[in-house]
């Protein structure tokens, strides 16, 4: 992805590099900047590594929370920077201020003093992948290869296992990828994101183009077909956006595969809309309801489809208005607008175009599974958060690039 990267032309040379990053990053922002580092690469790659969701929360809270409070308060100029630079950030503030409020009239169960600690841990991990993604991007670059070398490796894997497992539709390992659409969406989203960086020799450039296939043949095998229309998606941007011929090719090979799909596996299309359109209804009347302040964080609804009883409407615009109201969504969908258009001008970078194509695969997931903006750490959650930390994490602040040039010159 960055080109020092490509220039390296192997994974050894990649790796090498990656020890240099770690030893800028010690230097830069200290013991804390090493661990949020490791932080952020667990909040993610953990979804796929870890044995239980109890385990990821304690990783979690010892290389993510812990850093992020550390490293805000030691770097309080870093932070100031980035608000002064970020004014979408003022939004997301005021949007998650709002949020806490919404606890006055919540009908949850849940202690409040529970819900703002845990929403409060959420804020210092937004602001410290900001703060140290802003400053990191050649390492924020490396954490995406990585995840995507990762996601092909666990991809292999389960392709290997399933005849063995017995089962009907493919599915991950562990509490969070135990059910094929939370396993489609997180191998699908990961794949987006790496797929922009491609080594330079032909045979490291095959062991990654297997790995990219094994992603993409887990997404299908799943029989998920929100992760399959996020991918076409995708490819439909690509074939528009795309600054680079090898761009374009990719995203028609997989448009041409998708076609192939969907002629071969007749089913997919057969199974109708899975009760969406009732969903959507008694989301709606749900909404007519509490149309300015919704239900309140971690409140509790239910709709009901196809005589059955859901606590969720899978669809994260509709859920957002039904917990928080029609105001409050709206400003989340200016900030959302704004991660696409500053991912869209950043897209002749790799980096950019990694960010803009995950954007457009959340995008369209969001309309049809289970996401919610506020709420317990899953495998899903990276899909709602990661497009816009990063958005935040395009370019540089000046101010920053000041004080380091000044530091030098002492």
């Amino acid at each position: 992805m960055s080109r020092n990267l490509q220039q390296s032309g192997d994974f050894i040379g990649g790796f090498s590099d990656f020890q240099m990053q770690l030893l800028a990053t010690m230097r830069q922002y200290g013991v804390a900047g090493l661990l949020l580092g490791f932080g952020l690469f667990w909040s993610v790659g953990g979804v796929l590594l870890t044995p239980s969701m109890k385990f990821y929360i304690w990783l979690i809270a010892a290389f993510v929370y812990l850093p992020s409070i550390c490293l805000l308060i030691a770097r309080f100029g870093d932070l100031r920077a980035t608000l002064t630079s970020r004014p979408q950030l003022w939004l997301f503030l005021f949007l998650f201020v709002w949020a806490l409020i919404s606890l006055r009239w919540s009908n949850g169960d849940e202690s409040h003093m529970v819900i703002v600690k845990r929403q409060l841990l959420l804020l210092s991990m937004v602001l410290g992948w900001v703060v140290w993604g802003r400053v990191f991007n050649r390492q924020l670059q490396t954490l995406l290869i990585i995840w995507g070398g990762m996601a092909g490796i666990y991809s292999l894997v389960a392709l290997i296992a399933y005849p063995i497992r017995h089962l009907e539709r493919i599915i991950g390992f562990g509490s969070f990828m135990d059910n094929p659409n939370p396993a489609g969406y997180t191998i699908g989203f990961l794949l987006v994101l790496s797929c922009t960086w491609w080594p330079q020799r032909n045979a490291p450039r095959l062991v990654w183009a297997f790995l990219q296939a094994c992603s993409l043949a887990f997404v299908i095998m799943t029989g998920s077909r929100g992760p399959l229309l996020s991918l076409i998606a995708v490819a439909c941007v690509v074939m528009l956006a795309g600054t680079h011929r090898s761009y374009r090719w990719i995203a028609l090979s997989l448009l041409a595969a998708a076609g192939a799909l969907f002629l071969l596996e007749p089913s997919l299309l057969q199974r109708g809309d899975s009760e969406r359109l009732e969903l959507i209804k008694g989301a709606l009347a749900l909404i007519q309801q509490h149309p300015w302040a919704g239900v309140g964080l971690s409140g509790t609804y239910a709709v009901s489809a196809g005589g059955e009883i859901f606590d969720h409407c899978h669809n994260f615009i509709l859920d957002t208005a039904v917990q928080y109201g029609v105001p409050f969504t709206a400003l989340w969908l200016v900030c959302w607008s704004w991660a696409g258009a500053r991912a869209w001008r950043y897209r002749n970078q790799a980096l950019g175009m990694a960010v803009l194509m995950g954007w457009v695969f959340a995008t369209v997931a969001l309309q049809f599974d289970v996401f919610t903006l506020f709420g317990r750490a899953r495998a899903m959650w990276m899909v709602v958060w990661v497009p816009f930390l990063l958005c935040l994490c395009l370019g540089k602040v000046e101010a920053v690039k000041a004080t380091r040039g000044a530091a030098r010159s002492v």
